[in-house]
């Protein structure tokens, strides 16, 4: 079943730390499922970028879960979203997926914590809690009667595809990764953090890693994720870069495609990299 999912993820599917408290699990199709995760300090642009487990403070999230028809169990796809909340993406990819056989899990890191949206305005969100986030929602799906514990993928959209490359980083899976299953793959939209070069960044999990990008991307420019993928391959890791020809940033989102950027939007397309042995460090021309 392994490998029959994994290349489900790989090729047909994408081509177009444990929670405190166990909830139980209804028949119903569609469920909001709350669970436990933490919220740390900090954020991309205010120390610290690697909080301390210890720093963290417990915060109830919700996920909704969408089940395919049948009894069998089943591969799944956690889904993490970008600076604007659940939009159309997430939504079009969470109702899609069960048609093919396939499990979603859309986690909402935002409302718990109070939070309308981050990239735009005063509100920001650590990356260590968006990868609590998911970490955990991982596990509570691994535990569910109706989901194959070997077969869950992560795939996120902009800032939530940040979330889905960062997750399979191992130096964040040994910092807030305290679960005993991992990400069968990490699939990512026009992420937003291939300008950001981490130190160690090619120690990363032997799950396939896939980017989905626009070629005409202006949010987050394609150039920067080729480096990255190229970086990557070097380095002898599965990894891979999807490219649609005049496609723009949110090109499967139906609330936001064809949107302008709002003016004080969060780029980094003139950024020059630099690593360091514990942050980001962003270099502006």
């Amino acid at each position: 079943m392994r490998n029959a999912s994994l290349n489900w993820f790989c090729a047909v599917g994408v081509a177009i730390a444990l929670v405190a408290t166990q909830p139980a699990f209804s028949q119903d199709k569609i469920e909001i499922v709350h669970f436990q995760s933490l919220t740390f300090p900090g954020s991309l642009f205010t120390p610290p970028f690697m909080p301390a487990p210890e720093d963290g403070k417990p915060a109830t999230v919700f996920g909704i879960l969408r089940l395919p028809e049948g009894n069998d169990r089943v591969p799944a796809v956690v889904l993490t979203h970008g600076c604007s909340g659940i939009t159309g993406a997430e939504t079009y990819w969470a109702s899609s997926l069960p048609q093919l056989g396939v499990a979603t899990f859309v986690v909402n890191s935002f409302v718990g914590r109070s939070i309308p949206r981050v990239c735009s305005g005063p509100h920001t969100i650590s990356i260590a809690s968006v990868l609590t986030d998911v970490y955990r929602a991982r596990d509570l799906l691994a535990a569910h009667p109706r989901i194959d514990p070997g077969s869950i993928a992560l795939m996120g959209f902009s800032f939530g595809g940040r979330t889905a490359l960062w997750a399979s980083q191992l130096r964040f899976q040994q910092r807030y990764d305290r679960g005993p299953s991992r990400f069968a793959a990490h699939l990512a939209f026009y992420p937003s953090n291939c300008h950001i070069r981490l130190a160690d960044e090619d120690r990363v999990s032997d799950a396939p890693i896939r980017i989905f990008h626009g070629a005409a991307d202006d949010a987050t420019v394609i150039d920067r994720c080729r480096e990255y993928v190229a970086r990557l391959r070097d380095t002898g890791k599965d990894v891979a870069l999807s490219e649609y020809a005049g496609a723009k940033h949110w090109f499967d989102n139906a609330d936001l495609a064809g949107r302008q950027l709002p003016f004080d939007f969060v780029t980094f397309n003139n950024c020059t990299r630099q690593k360091s042995p514990e942050r980001v460090l962003c270099i502006f021309p």
